[in-house]
């Protein structure tokens, strides 16, 4: 059986919106015991029978909690780009 799996953000607009823990391993590059972890924390577990489905919505909501603000390059790295950019 072969997969193809596509980028994340190439799939965002026909993305499924409840995935089991091996999708979400693939779309998030997390292990499966941390995203149901967080998934948990999160409160977007279904239980369905055996099978718990992560709702993908409540589950980025609650990623962007995470999310760090954008710092500057440092000046070292920047003067070495900017001279890769003027040769």
């Amino acid at each position: 059986m072969s997969y193809s799996y596509k980028c994340y953000s190439e799939t965002k607009d026909i993305m499924k919106k409840y995935v089991n823990a091996t999708e979400g391993e693939i779309i998030y590059g997390l292990g499966k015991t941390r995203i149901m972890t967080l998934a948990y924390e999160a409160g977007a577990v279904y239980k369905v029978g055996n099978s718990a489905l992560i709702n993908t919505d409540v589950f980025e909501e609650y990623l962007e909690k995470f999310r760090e603000p954008a710092r500057p390059l440092p000046k070292h790295v920047w003067n070495v780009i900017v001279e890769k950019d003027n040769n």
